[in-house]
């Protein structure tokens, strides 16, 4: 039915008008066949009718065969002119495939029963493995997921529309004498490029910069055109580090001061993607992920258990009456490998323990969770081990799901 859909499609975006969109929208809501979102996404572009009823279509044929069936039955339903000139009539309509029943019935069910779904028909659908092996998210749950968090999630755009990009800065090897070659750092590169293609963004991978070439590269991608199309990107970077710094190829030390030159501060690379300087990436999610040392010491130490200092919140009730103002930080997540001032560890043969145990969450958790979730759970996963993953500046105003699939 997809396919026939797909066939369809050339003569209903010819055909059809927007009150017909309009009817269509309000109708695959009603049938859980589009998310609020999604409706809402195709409504308020400022398109043509034409292009809004190439989105529908195009959204909805990749559903697959239940969903387009029943934009076919509510095109006939609507528009009995398009649908002669289509040839496409309630009674020629095949049922929905088999595989796609919910339930098995001991007498044949009514068409009409076929066409439409009903609450007894629906079951969790078995979960599919796409490219590199990340989970998919079935279009029941990602509808599910969306109904029921309507107006608390990020957008995430349609496939055919959107040009996702990340970018991904490793460094390996080092001119200073102490900083020694982070072996094993080609497995960390792999692993990443692999899962943030199977998430559907365009890598941009850069290894063994100085400094001065890592602000330009993050420069000149913050200022990449595709970013006006897409819903999101990751920033990943990969070196040696302290504190707030993460070292360049050439970074030196200051022996009197004690001080480390040719090193990245972490706050730069939030000036770079902030609302001020990075524009086209307002308003969505922008998500660092920092694989290096921060210290020297190790992360467990032992304590005496006791109760911890009551909290109070501060209350505001402000108003103002000026212009919106926008903050310059904001729909930030920062994610590092360890706390600060504490060492991070590198397998020589696998890679780095933070990188490889965040790969294997977004494969297995990213078609069901958002990623504050799926941090959460890598740093569960290093409760009893030599470090602690620490998500830092987060600033996200809504949740953040990746939806693989969609």
């Amino acid at each position: 039915m997809a396919d026939k859909l797909f066939g369809l499609r050339k003569g209903l975006i010819e055909g059809g008008n927007i009150a017909l969109l309009r009817a269509l929208l309000d109708d695959l809501q009603e049938d859980e066949i589009l998310s609020h979102a999604e409706a809402e996404y195709i409504d308020e572009r400022n398109l043509l009718s034409r292009d809004k009823l190439r989105a529908l279509v195009d959204i909805v044929w990749k559903k697959g065969d239940r969903s387009s069936n029943i934009l076919i039955q509510r095109v006939s339903e609507r528009d009995k002119t398009l649908s002669e000139e289509l040839g496409i009539t309630v009674c020629t309509l095949p049922s929905v495939p088999s595989q796609e029943q919910h339930v098995s019935t001991s007498t044949e069910p009514a068409p009409s029963e076929l066409l439409l779904p009903t609450q007894e028909q629906k079951v969790e659908p078995t979960i599919e493995t796409g490219p590199y092996g990340i989970k998919l998210c079935s279009t029941e749950l990602y509808e599910k997921i969306c109904s029921e968090e309507c107006g608390k999630l990020y957008e995430v755009c349609p496939q055919e529309t959107r040009k996702r990009r990340a970018l991904v800065i490793c460094n390996k090897k080092f001119d200073h004498p102490d900083l020694g070659e982070r072996r094993g750092a080609e497995f960390d590169v792999d692993g990443m490029q692999k899962l943030l293609e199977g998430l559907g963004y365009e890598v941009e991978q850069k290894t063994n910069l100085t400094v001065e070439e890592m602000r330009d590269t993050m420069k000149t991608f913050a200022a990449h055109e595709d970013h006006k199309a897409s819903d999101s990107t990751f920033l990943v970077f990969m070196s040696h580090g302290m504190r707030d710094v993460i070292c360049g190829t050439d970074m030196k030390l200051n022996e009197t001061e004690r001080k480390e030159i040719n090193v990245l501060k972490t706050d730069e690379i939030f000036t770079t993607f902030n609302n001020e300087n990075c524009p086209a990436l307002r308003d969505k999610p922008k998500i660092i992920l920092i694989q290096a040392c921060r210290g020297c010491e190790h992360s467990r130490v032992l304590v005496n258990d006791g109760p911890c200092a009551p909290q109070n919140d501060d209350k505001e009730n402000l108003e103002d009456d000026r212009m919106r103002w926008m903050h310059k930080e904001c729909d930030f997540i920062c994610f590092c490998s360890t706390t600060p001032d504490t060492v991070s560890k590198r397998d020589p043969d696998k890679g780095s323990l933070f990188i490889l145990s965040l790969i294997k969450n977004i494969k297995e958790n990213a078609h069901r969770w958002p990623i504050e979730d799926i941090f959460k759970e890598v740093q569960r996963s290093f409760e009893n081990r030599a470090q602690m993953p620490t998500v830092e500046r987060n600033t996200l105003l809504k949740k953040f799901y990746l939806f693989p699939g969609h």
